[in-house]
Protein backbone atom coordinates (compact mmCIF):
# COMPACT_ATOMS: atom_id res chain seq x y z
CA UNK A 1 0.00 0.00 0.00
CA UNK A 2 1.28 3.49 -0.84
CA UNK A 3 1.31 6.61 1.32
CA UNK A 4 -2.12 7.75 0.07
CA UNK A 5 -3.60 4.46 1.22
CA UNK A 6 -1.97 4.79 4.63
CA UNK A 7 -3.31 8.33 5.06
CA UNK A 8 -6.76 7.09 4.06
CA UNK A 9 -6.48 4.39 6.73
CA UNK A 10 -5.55 7.02 9.31
CA UNK A 11 -8.46 9.33 8.44
CA UNK A 12 -10.97 6.46 8.45
CA UNK A 13 -9.64 5.13 11.77
CA UNK A 14 -9.77 8.56 13.40
CA UNK A 15 -13.30 9.05 12.09
CA UNK A 16 -14.23 5.62 13.44
CA UNK A 17 -13.01 6.47 16.95
CA UNK A 18 -15.00 9.72 16.98
CA UNK A 19 -18.07 8.01 15.51
CA UNK A 20 -17.93 5.32 18.19
CA UNK A 21 -17.62 7.94 20.97
CA UNK A 22 -20.45 10.16 19.76
CA UNK A 23 -22.49 7.09 18.85
CA UNK A 24 -22.39 6.05 22.51
CA UNK A 25 -23.89 9.40 23.55
CA UNK A 26 -26.49 9.12 20.78
CA UNK A 27 -27.63 5.61 21.71
CA UNK A 28 -28.05 6.46 25.39
CA UNK A 29 -29.93 9.67 24.51
CA UNK A 30 -32.38 7.64 22.47
CA UNK A 31 -32.60 4.95 25.17
CA UNK A 32 -33.55 7.56 27.81
CA UNK A 33 -35.97 9.38 25.45
CA UNK A 34 -33.73 12.42 24.97
CA UNK A 35 -34.16 13.90 21.49
CA UNK A 36 -31.02 14.50 19.43
CA UNK A 37 -31.03 17.62 17.26
CA UNK A 38 -27.90 16.72 15.26
CA UNK A 39 -25.46 13.85 15.02
CA UNK A 40 -22.37 14.97 13.10
CA UNK A 41 -19.14 13.34 12.00
CA UNK A 42 -16.47 16.03 11.67
CA UNK A 43 -16.48 19.78 12.16
CA UNK A 44 -16.87 22.77 9.87
CA UNK A 45 -19.15 23.19 6.84
CA UNK A 46 -21.72 20.47 6.19
CA UNK A 47 -20.84 18.29 3.19
CA UNK A 48 -23.76 15.87 3.32
CA UNK A 49 -26.82 15.89 5.57
CA UNK A 50 -30.20 14.27 5.92
CA UNK A 51 -32.93 14.52 8.52
CA UNK A 52 -34.60 11.39 9.82
CA UNK A 53 -37.25 11.93 12.43
CA UNK A 54 -36.14 14.65 14.83
CA UNK A 55 -32.41 14.26 14.13
CA UNK A 56 -30.22 15.85 11.46
CA UNK A 57 -27.41 13.48 10.46
CA UNK A 58 -24.44 15.22 8.85
CA UNK A 59 -20.90 14.70 7.56
CA UNK A 60 -18.77 17.82 7.84
CA UNK A 61 -15.63 19.02 6.11
CA UNK A 62 -12.99 18.30 8.76
CA UNK A 63 -12.97 14.65 9.96
CA UNK A 64 -10.95 15.27 13.16
CA UNK A 65 -13.92 15.29 15.50
CA UNK A 66 -17.69 15.20 15.66
CA UNK A 67 -20.58 15.79 18.02
CA UNK A 68 -23.95 14.60 19.25
CA UNK A 69 -26.20 17.57 20.10
CA UNK A 70 -29.12 16.69 22.38
CA UNK A 71 -32.24 18.82 22.43
CA UNK A 72 -31.78 21.72 24.84
CA UNK A 73 -27.99 21.32 24.67
CA UNK A 74 -25.42 20.44 27.31
CA UNK A 75 -22.52 22.42 28.70
CA UNK A 76 -20.12 21.09 26.09
CA UNK A 77 -21.90 23.17 23.47
CA UNK A 78 -24.31 25.55 25.23
CA UNK A 79 -23.99 28.12 27.99
CA UNK A 80 -25.75 27.40 31.27
CA UNK A 81 -27.91 30.52 31.12
CA UNK A 82 -29.22 29.51 27.69
CA UNK A 83 -29.95 25.96 28.84
CA UNK A 84 -31.90 27.14 31.89
CA UNK A 85 -33.71 30.13 30.31
CA UNK A 86 -36.91 28.06 30.13
CA UNK A 87 -38.20 25.01 32.04
CA UNK A 88 -37.12 21.75 30.36
CA UNK A 89 -39.72 19.92 28.28
CA UNK A 90 -40.08 16.19 27.57
CA UNK A 91 -37.30 15.23 25.16
CA UNK A 92 -34.92 17.92 26.46
CA UNK A 93 -31.58 16.84 27.85
CA UNK A 94 -32.27 18.58 31.18
CA UNK A 95 -35.66 16.86 31.46
CA UNK A 96 -33.84 13.54 31.98
CA UNK A 97 -32.99 12.64 35.59
CA UNK A 98 -29.44 13.43 36.73
CA UNK A 99 -28.45 9.75 36.83
CA UNK A 100 -29.66 9.23 33.26
CA UNK A 101 -27.47 12.14 32.15
CA UNK A 102 -24.52 10.50 33.95
CA UNK A 103 -25.01 7.36 31.86
CA UNK A 104 -25.34 9.44 28.68
CA UNK A 105 -21.99 11.11 29.41
CA UNK A 106 -20.37 7.78 30.35
CA UNK A 107 -21.54 6.15 27.13
CA UNK A 108 -19.04 8.00 24.90
CA UNK A 109 -15.87 7.03 26.80
CA UNK A 110 -17.43 3.62 27.44
CA UNK A 111 -17.74 2.97 23.71
CA UNK A 112 -14.11 4.01 23.21
CA UNK A 113 -13.08 1.52 25.90
CA UNK A 114 -15.16 -1.27 24.37
CA UNK A 115 -13.87 -0.51 20.86
CA UNK A 116 -10.25 -0.57 22.10
CA UNK A 117 -10.91 -3.97 23.67
CA UNK A 118 -12.80 -5.26 20.62
CA UNK A 119 -10.00 -4.25 18.22
CA UNK A 120 -7.40 -6.15 20.23
CA UNK A 121 -9.68 -9.15 20.76
CA UNK A 122 -10.49 -9.46 17.04
CA UNK A 123 -6.83 -8.89 16.16
CA UNK A 124 -5.64 -11.71 18.46
CA UNK A 125 -8.49 -14.05 17.45
CA UNK A 126 -8.69 -13.45 13.68
CA UNK A 127 -5.17 -12.33 12.72
CA UNK A 128 -2.94 -13.37 15.60
CA UNK A 129 -0.54 -12.10 18.21
CA UNK A 130 2.87 -11.05 16.93
CA UNK A 131 5.76 -12.71 18.75
CA UNK A 132 9.36 -11.85 17.76
CA UNK A 133 11.88 -14.59 17.10
CA UNK A 134 15.53 -14.22 18.15
CA UNK A 135 18.23 -16.87 18.33
CA UNK A 136 18.81 -17.85 21.99
CA UNK A 137 22.32 -16.37 22.00
CA UNK A 138 23.03 -13.78 24.70
CA UNK A 139 24.28 -10.34 23.88
CA UNK A 140 25.41 -7.77 26.44
CA UNK A 141 24.82 -9.00 30.01
CA UNK A 142 24.30 -5.97 32.31
CA UNK A 143 26.47 -5.98 35.44
CA UNK A 144 24.56 -6.95 38.61
CA UNK A 145 21.64 -8.34 36.62
CA UNK A 146 20.27 -11.79 37.51
CA UNK A 147 21.99 -13.29 34.47
CA UNK A 148 25.33 -11.75 35.48
CA UNK A 149 25.06 -12.95 39.08
CA UNK A 150 24.06 -16.43 37.86
CA UNK A 151 27.24 -16.70 35.77
CA UNK A 152 25.95 -16.06 32.25
CA UNK A 153 28.18 -14.29 29.72
CA UNK A 154 27.87 -12.64 26.32
CA UNK A 155 27.85 -15.25 23.54
CA UNK A 156 26.26 -18.02 25.63
CA UNK A 157 23.81 -20.07 23.58
CA UNK A 158 20.88 -21.37 25.60
CA UNK A 159 19.89 -24.89 24.58
CA UNK A 160 17.38 -25.96 27.25
CA UNK A 161 15.35 -24.42 30.07
CA UNK A 162 14.67 -26.94 32.84
CA UNK A 163 15.14 -29.75 30.32
CA UNK A 164 12.90 -28.17 27.65
CA UNK A 165 14.68 -27.46 24.31
CA UNK A 166 14.39 -23.85 23.13
CA UNK A 167 15.08 -22.12 19.81
CA UNK A 168 13.77 -18.61 20.57
CA UNK A 169 15.20 -16.23 23.19
CA UNK A 170 11.69 -14.89 23.89
CA UNK A 171 10.60 -18.42 24.81
CA UNK A 172 13.54 -18.50 27.23
CA UNK A 173 12.38 -15.22 28.82
CA UNK A 174 8.82 -16.50 29.23
CA UNK A 175 9.88 -19.83 30.72
CA UNK A 176 12.46 -18.37 33.11
CA UNK A 177 10.08 -15.64 34.30
CA UNK A 178 7.24 -18.11 34.80
CA UNK A 179 9.35 -20.52 36.82
CA UNK A 180 10.97 -17.79 38.95
CA UNK A 181 7.56 -16.34 39.79
CA UNK A 182 6.36 -19.75 40.96
CA UNK A 183 9.44 -20.58 43.02
CA UNK A 184 12.10 -17.81 43.22
CA UNK A 185 14.23 -19.69 45.77
CA UNK A 186 14.64 -22.85 43.69
CA UNK A 187 16.17 -21.28 40.58
CA UNK A 188 15.89 -22.48 36.98
CA UNK A 189 18.40 -24.96 35.46
CA UNK A 190 19.62 -23.94 31.99
CA UNK A 191 21.74 -25.94 29.56
CA UNK A 192 24.06 -23.69 27.55
CA UNK A 193 26.88 -23.83 25.06
CA UNK A 194 29.88 -21.56 25.66
CA UNK A 195 32.76 -21.51 23.20
CA UNK A 196 31.86 -25.00 21.97
CA UNK A 197 31.55 -26.50 25.48
CA UNK A 198 28.33 -27.65 27.15
CA UNK A 199 27.59 -26.18 30.59
CA UNK A 200 24.82 -26.42 33.16
CA UNK A 201 23.95 -23.20 35.04
CA UNK A 202 21.18 -22.34 37.46
CA UNK A 203 19.41 -19.04 36.85
CA UNK A 204 18.60 -17.44 40.20
CA UNK A 205 16.98 -14.23 41.38
CA UNK A 206 13.83 -12.65 42.79
CA UNK A 207 11.62 -10.82 40.29
CA UNK A 208 9.74 -9.14 43.14
CA UNK A 209 12.74 -7.06 44.18
CA UNK A 210 12.82 -3.40 43.12
CA UNK A 211 14.74 -2.84 39.86
CA UNK A 212 14.94 -6.60 39.26
CA UNK A 213 16.44 -7.31 35.83
CA UNK A 214 16.72 -10.69 34.16
CA UNK A 215 19.60 -9.55 31.92
CA UNK A 216 18.80 -11.97 29.10
CA UNK A 217 19.15 -9.90 25.94
CA UNK A 218 19.69 -10.75 22.29
CA UNK A 219 22.64 -9.68 20.16
CA UNK A 220 21.13 -6.58 18.55
CA UNK A 221 23.25 -4.01 16.66
CA UNK A 222 23.21 -0.40 17.99
CA UNK A 223 21.08 0.78 15.08
CA UNK A 224 18.09 3.00 15.79
CA UNK A 225 14.80 1.44 14.76
CA UNK A 226 12.34 4.17 15.78
CA UNK A 227 12.38 7.68 17.23
CA UNK A 228 9.16 8.86 18.98
CA UNK A 229 7.71 12.23 18.05
CA UNK A 230 8.82 15.15 20.28
CA UNK A 231 11.48 13.00 21.99
CA UNK A 232 14.94 14.44 22.71
CA UNK A 233 16.34 12.11 20.06
CA UNK A 234 14.02 13.42 17.35
CA UNK A 235 14.67 17.04 18.32
CA UNK A 236 18.41 16.35 18.05
CA UNK A 237 17.94 14.98 14.54
CA UNK A 238 18.31 11.23 15.07
CA UNK A 239 16.50 9.06 12.55
CA UNK A 240 15.66 5.45 11.90
CA UNK A 241 18.73 3.64 10.59
CA UNK A 242 21.34 5.76 12.40
CA UNK A 243 24.07 3.70 14.02
CA UNK A 244 25.35 4.74 17.44
CA UNK A 245 29.14 4.51 17.67
CA UNK A 246 29.90 5.89 21.14
CA UNK A 247 28.12 7.05 24.29
CA UNK A 248 30.02 9.55 26.44
CA UNK A 249 33.24 8.47 24.75
CA UNK A 250 32.72 4.71 25.24
CA UNK A 251 32.49 2.60 22.08
CA UNK A 252 29.37 0.45 21.76
CA UNK A 253 28.90 -2.68 19.68
CA UNK A 254 25.32 -3.68 20.51
CA UNK A 255 22.02 -2.23 21.62
CA UNK A 256 21.85 -3.27 25.28
CA UNK A 257 25.34 -1.94 25.88
CA UNK A 258 24.14 1.37 24.44
CA UNK A 259 21.02 1.34 26.66
CA UNK A 260 23.09 0.50 29.74
CA UNK A 261 25.50 3.39 29.15
CA UNK A 262 22.69 5.90 28.60
CA UNK A 263 20.78 4.71 31.67
CA UNK A 264 23.89 4.89 33.85
CA UNK A 265 25.36 8.11 32.48
CA UNK A 266 26.52 10.45 35.27
CA UNK A 267 24.40 13.37 34.07
CA UNK A 268 21.22 13.94 32.08
CA UNK A 269 23.33 15.28 29.22
CA UNK A 270 24.43 12.47 26.92
CA UNK A 271 27.11 12.85 24.24
CA UNK A 272 26.96 10.45 21.34
CA UNK A 273 28.65 9.81 18.02
CA UNK A 274 26.36 8.44 15.34
CA UNK A 275 26.96 7.21 11.81
CA UNK A 276 24.69 8.03 8.87
CA UNK A 277 25.43 7.41 5.19
CA UNK A 278 29.07 6.63 5.98
CA UNK A 279 29.66 9.88 7.93
CA UNK A 280 30.11 10.31 11.67
CA UNK A 281 28.28 13.08 13.58
CA UNK A 282 28.65 14.19 17.22
CA UNK A 283 25.39 15.10 18.97
CA UNK A 284 24.34 16.10 22.49
CA UNK A 285 21.00 15.08 24.00
CA UNK A 286 19.34 15.64 27.36
CA UNK A 287 17.41 12.81 28.99
CA UNK A 288 13.87 13.56 30.13
CA UNK A 289 11.60 11.71 32.54
CA UNK A 290 8.80 9.89 30.69
CA UNK A 291 6.95 8.20 33.56
CA UNK A 292 9.20 5.14 33.82
CA UNK A 293 12.62 6.76 33.95
CA UNK A 294 14.89 9.23 32.19
CA UNK A 295 15.37 8.43 28.51
CA UNK A 296 16.30 10.07 25.22
CA UNK A 297 13.60 8.28 23.23
CA UNK A 298 15.08 5.69 20.88
CA UNK A 299 14.20 2.06 20.21
CA UNK A 300 16.17 -0.75 18.51
CA UNK A 301 15.35 -2.17 15.12
CA UNK A 302 12.54 -4.71 15.21
CA UNK A 303 13.43 -8.39 14.97
CA UNK A 304 13.53 -9.54 11.37
CA UNK A 305 11.58 -12.70 12.14
CA UNK A 306 8.14 -12.98 13.72
CA UNK A 307 5.72 -15.70 14.62
CA UNK A 308 2.08 -14.65 14.22
CA UNK A 309 -0.07 -17.02 16.24
CA UNK A 310 -3.85 -16.98 16.23
CA UNK A 311 -5.31 -17.30 19.71
CA UNK A 312 -8.42 -19.21 20.69
CA UNK A 313 -11.58 -17.29 21.59
CA UNK A 314 -11.02 -17.44 25.37
CA UNK A 315 -7.27 -16.84 25.16
CA UNK A 316 -7.78 -13.86 22.83
CA UNK A 317 -10.39 -12.43 25.21
CA UNK A 318 -8.06 -12.74 28.21
CA UNK A 319 -5.02 -11.39 26.34
CA UNK A 320 -6.98 -8.34 25.16
CA UNK A 321 -8.19 -7.74 28.72
CA UNK A 322 -4.66 -7.96 30.14
CA UNK A 323 -3.26 -5.58 27.54
CA UNK A 324 -6.06 -3.03 28.07
CA UNK A 325 -5.61 -3.16 31.85
CA UNK A 326 -1.84 -2.78 31.57
CA UNK A 327 -2.13 0.14 29.13
CA UNK A 328 -4.66 1.94 31.36
CA UNK A 329 -2.34 1.56 34.34
CA UNK A 330 0.69 2.89 32.47
CA UNK A 331 -1.21 5.84 30.99
CA UNK A 332 -2.86 6.84 34.27
CA UNK A 333 0.53 6.58 35.96
CA UNK A 334 2.04 8.89 33.35
CA UNK A 335 -0.83 11.37 33.82
CA UNK A 336 -0.21 11.40 37.56
CA UNK A 337 3.49 12.01 37.01
CA UNK A 338 2.53 14.92 34.73
CA UNK A 339 0.13 16.40 37.32
CA UNK A 340 2.75 16.14 40.07
CA UNK A 341 5.35 17.80 37.87
CA UNK A 342 7.67 14.82 37.44
CA UNK A 343 7.00 14.85 33.69
CA UNK A 344 7.12 18.10 31.73
CA UNK A 345 3.74 18.95 30.21
CA UNK A 346 5.24 20.58 27.12
CA UNK A 347 7.48 17.55 26.52
CA UNK A 348 4.56 15.12 26.82
CA UNK A 349 1.56 16.75 25.20
CA UNK A 350 0.69 15.98 21.60
CA UNK A 351 -1.99 17.43 19.37
CA UNK A 352 -3.77 16.20 16.24
CA UNK A 353 -0.65 16.52 14.09
CA UNK A 354 1.35 14.24 16.39
CA UNK A 355 -1.52 11.75 16.62
CA UNK A 356 -1.98 11.62 12.86
CA UNK A 357 1.76 11.25 12.25
CA UNK A 358 1.97 8.44 14.80
CA UNK A 359 -1.00 6.64 13.23
CA UNK A 360 0.53 7.07 9.76
CA UNK A 361 3.83 5.64 10.97
CA UNK A 362 2.07 2.59 12.38
CA UNK A 363 -0.10 2.17 9.27
CA UNK A 364 3.09 1.88 7.22
CA UNK A 365 4.25 -1.01 9.44
CA UNK A 366 1.26 -3.23 8.71
CA UNK A 367 -2.17 -4.19 9.99
CA UNK A 368 -1.10 -5.53 13.39
CA UNK A 369 0.87 -2.41 14.36
CA UNK A 370 -1.89 -0.13 13.05
CA UNK A 371 -4.63 -1.94 15.00
CA UNK A 372 -2.52 -1.71 18.15
CA UNK A 373 -2.09 2.07 17.86
CA UNK A 374 -5.79 2.63 17.01
CA UNK A 375 -6.74 0.62 20.10
CA UNK A 376 -4.33 2.64 22.22
CA UNK A 377 -5.59 6.02 20.99
CA UNK A 378 -9.21 4.95 21.49
CA UNK A 379 -8.32 4.02 25.06
CA UNK A 380 -6.60 7.40 25.55
CA UNK A 381 -9.77 9.14 24.32
CA UNK A 382 -11.74 7.18 26.90
CA UNK A 383 -9.45 8.16 29.78
CA UNK A 384 -9.08 11.82 28.77
CA UNK A 385 -12.85 12.26 28.44
CA UNK A 386 -13.40 10.84 31.92
CA UNK A 387 -11.08 13.33 33.63
CA UNK A 388 -13.00 15.74 35.91
CA UNK A 389 -12.29 18.69 33.64
CA UNK A 390 -15.18 21.07 32.88
CA UNK A 391 -16.64 20.83 29.34
CA UNK A 392 -15.49 17.22 28.71
CA UNK A 393 -17.64 14.25 29.77
CA UNK A 394 -15.94 13.78 33.14
CA UNK A 395 -16.59 17.40 34.12
CA UNK A 396 -20.26 17.10 33.14
CA UNK A 397 -20.59 13.96 35.23
CA UNK A 398 -19.30 15.90 38.25
CA UNK A 399 -22.12 18.47 37.84
CA UNK A 400 -24.74 15.74 37.48
CA UNK A 401 -23.54 13.91 40.60
CA UNK A 402 -23.52 17.15 42.61
CA UNK A 403 -27.08 17.79 41.41
CA UNK A 404 -28.07 14.33 42.59
CA UNK A 405 -26.52 14.88 46.02
CA UNK A 406 -28.11 18.32 46.43
CA UNK A 407 -31.44 17.15 44.95
CA UNK A 408 -31.52 20.29 42.81
CA UNK A 409 -29.49 21.66 39.88
CA UNK A 410 -26.23 23.49 40.54
CA UNK A 411 -26.83 27.24 40.33
CA UNK A 412 -26.51 28.82 36.90
CA UNK A 413 -23.85 31.21 38.21
CA UNK A 414 -21.64 28.34 39.40
CA UNK A 415 -22.24 26.38 36.19
CA UNK A 416 -21.26 29.42 34.12
CA UNK A 417 -18.04 29.86 36.12
CA UNK A 418 -17.35 26.13 35.88
CA UNK A 419 -17.91 26.20 32.13
CA UNK A 420 -15.68 29.24 31.63
CA UNK A 421 -12.85 27.65 33.61
CA UNK A 422 -13.21 24.48 31.57
CA UNK A 423 -13.37 26.37 28.30
CA UNK A 424 -10.19 28.34 28.94
CA UNK A 425 -8.40 25.24 30.29
CA UNK A 426 -9.39 23.17 27.27
CA UNK A 427 -8.54 25.91 24.78
CA UNK A 428 -5.21 26.46 26.54
CA UNK A 429 -4.33 22.76 26.40
CA UNK A 430 -5.39 22.50 22.76
CA UNK A 431 -3.39 25.59 21.86
CA UNK A 432 -0.34 24.23 23.67
CA UNK A 433 -0.74 20.88 21.90
CA UNK A 434 -0.95 22.47 18.46
CA UNK A 435 1.96 24.84 19.19
CA UNK A 436 4.09 21.93 20.40
CA UNK A 437 3.17 19.93 17.28
CA UNK A 438 4.54 22.63 14.99
CA UNK A 439 7.43 23.49 17.34
CA UNK A 440 8.57 19.88 17.19
CA UNK A 441 8.39 19.98 13.39
CA UNK A 442 10.44 23.18 13.45
CA UNK A 443 13.05 21.59 15.73
CA UNK A 444 13.26 18.57 13.43
CA UNK A 445 13.81 20.75 10.37
CA UNK A 446 15.99 23.58 11.63
CA UNK A 447 17.62 22.54 14.93
CA UNK A 448 18.79 19.23 13.59
CA UNK A 449 22.32 18.53 14.90
CA UNK A 450 22.95 16.21 11.96
CA UNK A 451 23.29 18.01 8.63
Amino acid sequence: MNSIGWWLEVILAFGFMVFIHEGGHYLLCRFFSVDVEEFALGFGPILVSRKWGKTLYSVRAFPLGGFCKPKGGDLSGETADKMYEKPPEPGDFLFAAWWKRVFIFLAGPGMNYLSAFAILFLLFWCVGEKTPIEDPVLGFVPPQSMADQSGFRKGDKILKVDGQPVTNLYTVLDLVSEKLEKNPKQGVPLSIERKGKALELTFQGDLQKPDAELGLYALIPPIIGSVPFSSPAMKAGLKEGDKVLTVDGTKVSEWMELAFLIHNSKSDEVKMDVSRDGKSYPIILKKIYDGTGKHIGISPIDPQRFDVKKLGFGEAFMSAGRKITSTCGLYLGALWEMVTGKISLKDSIGGPVTIMRLMYQRASLGLIEFCNIVSFISLVLCIMNLLPIPVVDGGQIVLCVVEGLKRKPVSVRIQMAYQQVGFFLLVGLMALAVVMDFWNIYLEKFHNQIH
